[in-house]
């Protein structure tokens, strides 16, 4: 009987486990997004995760706000910022918000309409699992349909609309309260749902935000990650 006990108890433990699903850069391809703005001016399209679903096509990136610092990448969908709040764009000096944002992109050249989802992380731990990632779209809040348009953007975790209000009768999601100021690990995903709610398709990258001074260690850290990345495709 104590046998039967542990070997359920691990049982549990292990389908615990698998539930667990942190976003993972994904994508079908890195690189120049053409065309892609992310709704402003200047904004770089040379490092996105890219992923093509049929007659649709998704892009997530991360970039500096203004004259911050760059971001830099790895090439496999992890980017390196600087961490802290803005206080250096005047007269658009957001101190609550971070000196990065990131840029999502959908574009449908078809005629068949789908909904959209986006996942945004406000907690700096590594690995924060999918269920407590924020959503601007989704089931939390009004879906939005990607007919045949191209939708485009660039957003910054500090923005108070990315704290959508909760339908009634939905117990609200508790969200961390983002602080620009906090190393660490911020994930996010743009997924592209059928009509039914099924997922076809996502692009998702990561964020790792550095003390200022440390990006030079961060890139060099996210380099040896893209090698190991690429050994192991090759493998």
């Amino acid at each position: 009987m104590r046998r039967l006990t542990c070997a359920s108890l691990l049982c549990v433990a292990a389908s615990v486990t698998l539930l667990a699903t942190p976003i993972t850069p994904t994508y079908t391809t890195f690189g120049t997004l053409s065309g892609a703005t992310f709704g402003g001016t200047g904004i770089p399209n040379h490092a996105v995760a890219i992923t093509t679903i049929g007659d649709v096509t998704l892009g997530l990136t991360a970039h500096a706000r203004y004259s911050n610092p760059p971001v830099s990448n790895n090439g496999v969908g992890v980017f390196t910022a600087v961490a802290g709040g803005d206080i250096y764009t005047a007269p658009n000096t957001q101190p609550t918000w971070a000196r990065w944002n990131f840029g999502l992109y959908a574009s449908n050249t078809g005629s068949t309409p789908y909904f959209l989802e986006l996942l945004y992380d406000f907690d700096p731990a590594a690995g924060t699992d999918e269920s407590a990632l924020g959503q601007a779209w989704g089931p939390l809040g009004p879906a939005t349909t990607l007919g045949p348009t191209t939708l485009q953007d660039s957003w910054n975790l500090g923005m108070t609309f990315l704290h959508p209000p909760t339908p009634s009768g939905v117990t609200p999601p508790t969200y961390p309260s983002f602080d620009p100021n906090v190393s660490g690990e911020y994930s996010f995903a743009l997924i592209l749902r059928d009509l039914s709610g099924n997922e076809l398709g996502r692009a998702a990258i990561l964020v790792n935000a550095v003390p200022e001074g440390g990006a030079t260690l961060g890139l060099l850290g996210v380099g040896l990650l893209g090698l190991v990345a690429l050994a192991r495709r090759q493998s």
